[in-house]
């Protein structure tokens, strides 16, 4: 009877070991939820006073104006400007003006600001294993003597329901 005994556990625990390697493995399910929200704005940047960078004489010209408050023909005097070019930048602009009488060459304005939001949101949901092994501690029903008694050992359980 010892030996029939001892037969069935080993038994059993050989069944327990192929059914735990023949359960499912435990996969990680993850869900990922991304959000993007792109902002774009656009400012009026006013310049009061722009500060000038660069200053560079390109040429000189030479005009005719009258020598006295009284205009005679003939009564005139020479005189040289400089023709020069000024560049005003900042970081949101750069511009070039020339001359005698001014002119804008270029401009370029810097106002957009983009904003990104992103939100990103990640569930992980791991399935539990169905069959699992470990140690009990419980009252059962012996079937060998016929009576109710405490029980401290191994059990076998298969998960029906699981939170």
């Amino acid at each position: 009877m010892k030996t029939a005994s001892w037969i069935l556990w080993i038994g059993i625990l050989i069944a327990i070991f192929f059914l735990g390697r023949c359960s499912k493995r435990c996969e990680t399910v993850e869900t990922v939820t991304v959000e993007t929200i792109t902002e774009l704005k656009v400012d009026t940047v006013t310049v009061v006073e722009p500060v000038e960078t660069v200053r560079t004489e390109i040429r000189r010209e030479t005009i005719a104006a009258p020598a006295d408050t009284v205009y005679l023909p003939g009564d005139t005097v020479r005189i040289e400007i400089p023709i020069e070019t000024k560049e005003y930048r900042d970081s949101l602009y750069a511009l070039q003006m020339e001359g005698y009488r001014p002119r804008l060459n270029w401009i370029e304005v810097y106002p957009r600001t983009e904003y990104v939001y992103r939100t990103e949101t990640r569930i992980g949901n791991a399935p539990s294993r169905r069959w699992s092994l470990g140690p009990a501690v419980g009252y059962g029903y012996d079937i060998k003597n016929n009576h109710w008694a405490p029980f401290v050992g191994v059990s076998l359980t298969y998960s029906l329901l699981s939170w």
